[in-house]
């Protein structure tokens, strides 16, 4: 192989790689909804335990959260049109949030039966994974909004170790509304600008 066919190469697969990060772009701007559901969801436990301190409050909301996510994909996927062929950067990033679904669905309830549950470490712990979870994903795709997110949730996993029960609920609250809320409500309007630019070339 000569020198020009080797750079060739070499800008074929840096081509293929940016491709690859585009597309888990738009792949984790088409799941925009679920963070706004899964931040609702938090707000909607969170309000269900201040008011009647019910300790199965939060298992429930996110058992019940997960079955109507998980109905509203499938009729997702049937009534959308065939998506592209799932790349590696795709399986990748949901391999790292269903990695982070099942430390978390372990770690609470765990923590719970044992006794050793707490407020703080409570939000430590979930703030640590979502900063995880985030972190990793906007790495891989390069996607500074996500990366912002992560350093947020990191912030709050600091917070949540220092001052009193109050302030810990409320770095909470703060960071669900940042980076489940305000994010997820980017996401979804990126993607909505992205299928009006496409659906004006295909005029």
């Amino acid at each position: 192989m000569t020198e020009h066919d080797e750079e060739l190469d070499l800008k074929a697969r840096l081509s293929l790689i940016e491709s690859m990060i585009a597309e888990g772009r738009r792949v984790t701007e088409s799941w925009g909804w679920t963070f706004v559901f899964w931040g609702v969801a938090y707000y909607i436990a969170i309000a269900w335990t201040a008011l009647y301190h019910w300790p199965w409050a939060w298992l429930i909301t996110m058992a019940g959260a997960w079955l109507v996510c998980m109905i509203v994909i499938q009729r997702k996927k049937k009534t959308q049109p065939a998506r592209r062929p799932e790349t590696t950067i795709g399986r990748a990033i949901f391999a790292v949030w269903i990695s982070m679904g099942i430390s978390l669905s372990l770690l609470l309830p765990a923590l719970g039966f044992s006794g050793r549950f707490n407020q703080h470490i409570f939000v430590a712990a979930v703030a640590a994974m979502l900063g995880v979870a985030n972190g990793a994903s906007g790495m891989i795709i390069k996607w500074k909004a996500q990366i912002a997110s992560a350093f947020v949730w990191w912030a709050a996993t600091v917070a949540a170790c220092f001052g009193s029960d109050q302030e810990c609920m409320g770095v909470f609250l703060v960071a669900i509304f940042l980076c489940q809320i305000v994010f997820g409500g980017y996401a979804m309007i990126v993607e909505a600008r992205v299928r009006r630019q496409q659906g004006a070339l295909h005029a």
